[in-house]
């Protein structure tokens, strides 16, 4: 469907994942890449991107750099590169970036300013100033959502023939 739109490129790290069946309240900060897929309220301040996925649901003012959007947003948006609107997603919110992408099929209500935020979003500056020394602890909470009816038992078997075998061959 719309996965492939949503891929990141290989020098953006995954910063964080929440999986469709969780449930967040609260202030979310990050750089990098972080793939929200479950319900979130609050604030969510980023130098990177932010992925909402199409099942999500959203009630945050966001200020982020770039902003890839399938779900429901309630709430104002601020990026500072742009906003990518997908379909289904639904926004309720106003708007403010300097470049806007929208496809058919998105249901936008609000206002729209497209104009140069990256002077007048100090909260952004501020964000990851000072990278993080290797004696800091990091710490991480990662998500996995299975289908239902999944067995992590499942054997994986490979057989390999005599033809799939690979030999070596000299020259002479």
């Amino acid at each position: 469907m719309f996965g492939s739109r949503f891929r990141k490129r290989d020098t953006d790290p995954l910063s964080g994942f929440l999986g469709s069946q969780t449930e967040f309240i609260g202030k979310l900060s990050f750089s990098g890449v972080v793939h929200l897929d479950g319900d979130f309220e609050g604030e969510i301040i980023s130098r990177g991107t932010l992925v909402v996925g199409s099942e999500s649901s959203v009630r945050a003012q966001i200020n982020a750099n770039v902003l890839k959007i399938a779900g429901e947003v309630h709430g104002d948006l601020t990026a500072t590169e742009k906003i990518e609107l997908y379909p289904p997603a639904k926004v309720y919110g106003n708007i403010r970036t300097p470049v806007l992408v929208v496809e058919e099929g998105v249901f936008f209500e609000g206002t729209c300013s497209m104009s140069q935020v990256k002077d007048e979003m100090p909260a952004l500056a501020e964000l990851g100033a000072e990278p993080a020394s290797a004696e800091e602890r990091i710490e991480a909470i990662s998500a996995q959502a299975w289908p239902p009816g999944y067995d992590e038992e499942v054997e994986v078997v490979q057989t390999v023939s005599e033809q799939d075998s690979l030999h070596k061959h000299s020259r002479s």
